[in-house]
């Protein structure tokens, strides 16, 4: 039997934040839950759902990248939203990052995310090959 263990990918921009950007163990990558603030400026993307969705695939990216994986390892992703009416736009914004298989996925509306300006957050489970 493999024994796994925990490797934190990367730590909060914030030290008091207790949770951890990114975390893999074995052949899996969890991605925490991510909004569309670009983390060299700290502004949010435009307030439509469109670019902030954009801009939370580019930092979700990122973090793949960081733990060796991308999106073509992709597994399951769960999006929140804050206005299902604005889900078309969200799904075309989310369905350019892939090619051909994309992941499972769960979309609910919530009634607001923890980071204000945020009108969509998205968490990913991702393979490490």
């Amino acid at each position: 039997m493999e024994s796994y263990r925990k490797e934190i990918v990367s730590k909060p921009a914030r030290p008091d934040l207790p949770y951890s950007p990114a975390v893999s163990c074995g052949p899996l990558v969890f991605i925490s839950g991510s909004v569309g603030r670009d983390p060299a400026t700290g502004e949010i993307a435009r307030n439509d759902i469109g670019g902030q969705t954009r801009q939370t695939m580019r930092n979700i990216d990122a973090q793949l990248k960081k733990a060796g994986s991308g999106f073509e390892h992709a597994l399951k992703a769960t999006i929140f939203i804050t206005d299902m009416d604005k889900f078309a736009d969200m799904n075309a914004a989310y369905a350019s990052f892939f090619d051909g298989a994309p992941p499972a996925r769960s979309c609910v509306e919530v009634a607001r995310l923890p980071d204000p300006e945020a009108i969509v957050e998205i968490e990913l489970i991702a393979l490490r090959p």
